[in-house]
């Protein structure tokens, strides 16, 4: 017979499942989160879960019964300027009470029984390790038990009439940490998760993916600005930075990339027998030259000829074939900005011309210019900082990387 305390838990959280064994029990899809679970003798007092709703886009309990949320935070210092500070703020009419202070019983109780069950993801489990790990210090090694001398678990709790704001957690808290990070940079801020069904699962055009990986590399040294460029975009999490990262690399170098014809002609300048004696001369020649070849190239042009100049279509055709049922529609991203589609079907991969690496820059570059300025500069539309949005840029995340790539690769 199931506990009457998790009873009412899961009729507030449908997403949980509650397991039985012989001596335990375990607590499964805890904020509807597969990489941990809750596991409990089957005589622990469950009467502290009686009143908690789990919101899954975040590491928080909101206790229906007191009318407040608490986030769950981390260990901290006693003697840390964080632990005891309260304050009063007021949101959308409603006062509200907000203070850092030790955990609820009921967050308690589930620190003590939390498991990892796989690695660790973007959630970090819901801050509950190192609570667990608190509790059960002594048990653990003794650089552990010295790591938690003179520390807590604290929490930051925010009291008062959530019905007044919807419990609409997740705005409340992005509004909540503007104001936080606004009187101290040092704050700690409340970690969102934006949960989103409609996401697609797209392919990440790999090289290796058919296990041929090189036995031999021809590695050669690059650009230090470019590698820079790249390395910061790999370790940048955020998929509008990358993108964005990815982009420069094609700034930087469209930039000092000059046409044949205008290597050409400096070329014959420099070539001039009478250079060193009459040095003035070429030397405004020169700077004439240069001149001419900006004003006739805004950067638009010169990225344009970039593409054209370094890249064919077999560079970057497993970009496009592996994800070829996103490319062969327009796109329409929340925020209400269109990509157009690149191409209308894999086999039109095979008979294109210099006009589809044209079509390429183009969206590349109006994808890049709504990131930077929030809307393209002809429409009033807009890529919002969504979920789903970060989800639909990724086929063309893994597409400007691959022509980055390429451009760097033959960049001098």
């Amino acid at each position: 017979m199931q506990n009457k305390f998790l009873k009412k838990l899961k009729a507030t959280n449908d997403q949980i499942n509650v397991v039985n064994e012989t001596e335990h029990l375990n607590l499964e899809g805890l904020w509807d989160d597969d990489t941990f679970m809750c596991r409990f003798k089957n005589d622990e007092d469950f009467s502290s879960l009686e009143h908690i709703f789990l919101p899954p886009e975040l590491a928080a309990l909101y206790h229906t019964d007191s009318k407040t949320i608490e986030y769950i935070y981390t260990p901290l210092n006693e003697e840390d300027a964080i632990v005891g500070r309260k304050f009063n703020f007021y949101f959308r009419g409603d006062e509200f009470e907000a203070e850092f202070s030790e955990p609820s019983d009921a967050l308690r109780v589930l620190s003590k029984g939390f498991r990892e069950k796989k690695i660790s993801s973007s959630t970090n489990y819901r801050n509950l390790s190192k609570f667990r790990d608190f509790y059960i210090k002594d048990d653990l090694p003794n650089h552990i038990q010295r790591y938690f001398e003179k520390k807590k678990p604290i929490s930051f709790k925010v009291k008062g009439n959530f019905k007044g704001v919807e419990e609409n957690f997740v705005e409340f808290s992005k509004n909540l940490n503007f104001y936080l990070e606004y009187y101290d940079r040092r704050s700690p801020f409340i970690l969102i998760y934006e949960v989103d069904a409609e996401t697609e699962n797209f392919s990440v055009p790999c090289y290796n993916n058919s296990n041929d990986y090189p036995k031999t590399m021809n590695v050669r040294k690059l650009d230090p600005v470019l590698i820079d460029l790249f390395e910061v975009a790999r370790v940048t999490s955020n998929t509008r930075m990358k993108f964005l990262f990815y982009f420069q690399v094609l700034e930087y170098c469209s930039y000092y990339h000059f046409s044949e014809e205008f290597k050409r002609k400096i070329t014959n300048i420099i070539k001039r027998p009478d250079l060193i004696e009459n040095s003035s001369f070429y030397g405004k020649l020169i700077t004439e030259e240069f001149k001419d070849n900006f004003k006739q190239n805004d950067d638009s042009a010169k990225l344009e000829k970039l593409i054209i100049d370094f890249l064919s279509i077999e560079d970057i055709k497993l970009e496009i074939a592996e994800n070829i049922e996103y490319f062969k529609k327009d796109i329409t991203f929340d925020g209400g900005f269109v990509i157009s589609a690149l191409v209308g079907s894999v086999q039109e991969l095979d008979n294109t011309s210099k006009t589809f690496l044209k079509t390429v820059k183009t969206n590349v570059e109006k994808i890049r210019n709504v990131l930077v300025h929030i809307r393209e500069s002809r429409e009033n539309k807009i890529i919002l900082p969504t979920t789903r949005n970060t989800n639909l840029l990724s086929p063309y995340l893994h597409l400007i990387q691959r022509i980055a790539e390429k451009v760097a690769l033959q960049y001098e």
